[in-house]
């Protein structure tokens, strides 16, 4: 049996947004009492969409920019709403008028990017991650996105380098590791790759994705051993695919064997 390679894809993580329960709650020629009014509506959303009430909490905050159309966080919240039913288009325009009155929302810039990712429209993803890592550079699920996007259009070099400083500035995590190792991967730095990946062993010794990708990439750097201990790993973890290369393993373990095998009768012939 001839040794292969087989492909994996990355595992794409997307950003979870908080809603907005304070910032700018609206324009100072509201009343006070139209303001109170507004953030009751905005709040009773808020609790309606955590009770998976999503057209509810919509109705809510529409009625909030009703009362009070420079309402940000109402706008911001209702995008975030509408993203999650599938409304990438509704949401956007909510994003973008969120930014509009509030250009520092940095949250709004990585929704509106998401958004527009899910759309095709890849560059403007990464234009507006990349003003939300601006305004919060600190804001690991920005690098992790745009990471992703940079690798949808083909801009490896981009993506490792996102992967590289969300690791830096966060804390461990297995799907960056992973990430990064694929990422090696795929520009055929097989040696870098089985290192990303063997640090993220070091943080996560049960995650058998991690295992399975150093094994591929020890395979191209002709550490067959390593390879198949890796595999073996994985396997015993609970990785699928990798059951599918253990043969290989047996493979390598007979052709070394018949090596030992030889050596072993060359020794004696000399004898």
């Amino acid at each position: 049996m001839k040794w292969f390679i087989l492909s994996f894809m990355s595992v794409l993580l997307l950003s979870c947004q908080g809603k907005a329960s304070s910032g700018t709650d609206g324009d100072k020629q509201v009343s006070v009492p139209d303001t109170v009014l507004a953030y009751k509506y905005k709040e009773s959303g808020n609790k309606k969409d955590d009770a998976g009430d999503k057209n509810g909490a919509i109705e809510d905050y529409s009625k909030a920019i009703s009362i009070n159309p420079n309402y940000v966080a109402a706008y911001y919240n209702r995008a975030i709403v509408k993203s999650s039913m599938g409304d990438k288009k509704g949401a956007i325009e909510d994003y973008s008028k969120a930014i509009e009155l509030d250009p520092q929302k940095s949250g709004a810039y990585s929704g509106r990017g998401n958004a527009k990712s899910f759309l095709g429209d890849k560059k403007g993803g990464i234009t507006d991650l990349t003003k939300a890592i601006e305004l919060t550079p600190q804001d690991i699920d920005a690098y992790i996105n745009r990471a992703i996007m940079k690798y949808e259009i083909g801009d490896i070099e981009g993506e490792l380098s996102d992967y590289r400083l969300a690791i830096k500035i966060g804390k461990p995590n297995a799907n960056l590791y992973n990430n990064l190792g694929r990422a090696l991967y795929d520009l055929e730095r097989f040696k870098e790759s089985a290192e990303a990946y063997g640090e993220g062993i070091k943080h996560f010794p049960k995650d058998y994705r991690l295992y399975y990708g150093r094994g591929l990439a020890r395979q191209r750097t002709g550490d067959k051993r390593g390879a198949c201990e890796d595999w073996m790993k994985s396997s015993e973890l609970g990785c699928v695919q990798a059951n599918i290369l253990l043969p290989l393993c047996d493979e390598y373990m007979k052709e070394r064997t018949d090596s030992l095998k030889r050596q072993n009768e060359g020794k004696e012939q000399l004898e």
